[in-house]
């Protein structure tokens, strides 16, 4: 007798989310479904729409639901049938699957971690008004649930409408996270976050993975990788991972394991890791990223994640990662520009024009000539500026 594999969750507790068992047999496919929420026919069309896809014609699929979205069914059937049948290629990429490339300079104020195998949180991350909502693949996710988890994110990030907020992916160290991407980066994804990143080599090998399936799956659109400095060996050699591929916006640090491996306990001042955060700053400032901070683990001390937020700004940090929807404005707020720094920014783009329109190749405001990386920085702020509705697109034209 075949016995029943089962993917996904079930319980008096569970939402959003649902328990699907997979037999395999001789009759023709029977789905069977439980569930309190009357979507008996969109789930059942879910189940065999991938059936279809998978070429399993055969056996019994149960549906135990406590109000998944269809995509969420899908999944955790996919999930169970591969146990069961044997290996098939990830879905395809689908052609209204195509995304947007994300742009280089965006903020990065906030980025929320979710983690991947728990869709009742995905709804929630993306309502949080969050600059990047992060569907986690690595620590949140236990190790006796990871393909099922990887399903479920590349099912998520097909059904689910991220609107303006940026779509990350963290990956999973080593030989597992490049069969992550075998999944991942046909979908519209536009940041892979890379944990654990110790030598720049590991940052190339995730590149060419990528670059391998883009290939393959026929993707154009450039999907950014983020590494994450978690070790004293990662801080030392920051300045070579930041300059490890040209598909890099950005490089963030990762203290909850960097600070086990120094043997030193977290403090609120945050002195034990001075010198490494200066080094993962330092090292994204002189290759052109952007410099984010770590998260902040006391979800419920907002006033401890101010000062955090006030540090890392010091610093030169321009983000911080979040692990709840709660921390999210706090972040946001804490990484706002100033009223005086963007009046300044808004003098310098406007005396760059001027001095454009006349020709000129030197740019000064006032007595004080305006070196380029100020000038970048400058109208980078400005963009950003406008992107979060502190500018009006027609700014300038006020300024007269």
């Amino acid at each position: 007798m075949n016995d029943k594999v089962s993917s996904g969750y079930s319980g008096p507790d569970v939402k959003s989310d649902c328990e699907v068992g997979y037999t395999a047999g001789d009759s023709a496919l029977k789905v069977e479904i439980e569930t309190e929420h009357g979507t008996d026919n969109a789930l059942e069309n879910a189940v065999l729409a991938t059936a279809d896809r998978l070429g399993v014609a055969r056996g019994k699929v149960e549906v135990t639901d406590r109000g998944a979205e269809p995509f969420v069914v899908a999944a955790r059937f996919e999930a169970a049938a591969r146990r069961v049948v044997g290996s098939f290629p990830p879905p395809p990429r689908l052609e209204e699957c195509l995304v947007e490339e994300s742009d280089p300079h965006r903020p990065r104020r906030s980025r929320l971690y979710v983690p991947g195998n728990r869709p009742r949180f995905f709804r929630k991350a993306l309502d949080a008004g969050a600059d990047a909502v992060i569907l986690d693949l690595e620590d949140s996710v236990s190790p006796s649930r990871k393909e099922e988890a990887r399903v479920l994110v590349c099912h998520a990030l097909r059904a689910l409408d991220f609107g303006n907020t940026e779509i990350m992916v963290r990956i999973n160290q080593g030989a597992m996270g490049l069969v992550d991407l075998e999944w991942i980066v046909p979908q519209p994804v536009q940041h892979i976050l890379v944990p654990k990143v110790e030598t720049a080599a590991r940052v190339a090998e995730v590149q060419r993975t990528c670059a391998d399936v883009m290939d393959r799956s026929g993707r154009r659109e450039r999907i950014w990788l983020m590494p994450i400095v978690e070790s004293p060996l990662g801080v030392l050699n920051a300045p070579e991972i930041a300059r490890a591929a040209e598909e890099m916006c950005a490089l963030t640090l990762g203290l909850q394991d960097l600070t086990a491996e120094l043997g030193v306990r977290p403090t609120s001042e945050g002195m034990e890791t001075f010198t490494a955060r200066s080094m993962i700053v330092l090292a994204a400032r002189a290759a052109g990223l952007q410099p984010i901070d770590t998260v902040y683990p006391d979800v419920k001390n907002e006033e401890g994640l101010k000062r955090s937020v006030e540090r890392a700004r010091e610093l030169g940090f321009v983000g911080k990662g979040c692990i709840h929807p709660r921390q999210v404005p706090t972040v946001n707020q804490g990484f706002l520009p100033g009223d005086e720094e963007l009046e300044r920014a808004k003098k310098i783009v406007l005396a760059m024009e001027d001095a454009r329109s006349r020709g000129l190749g030197a740019v000064a405001l006032g007595s004080k000539m305006i070196d380029p990386p100020v000038a970048r920085r400058a109208e980078n702020l400005v963009r950003n500026a406008i992107r979060l509705g502190l500018l009006a697109e027609s700014w300038q034209q006020d300024e007269d």
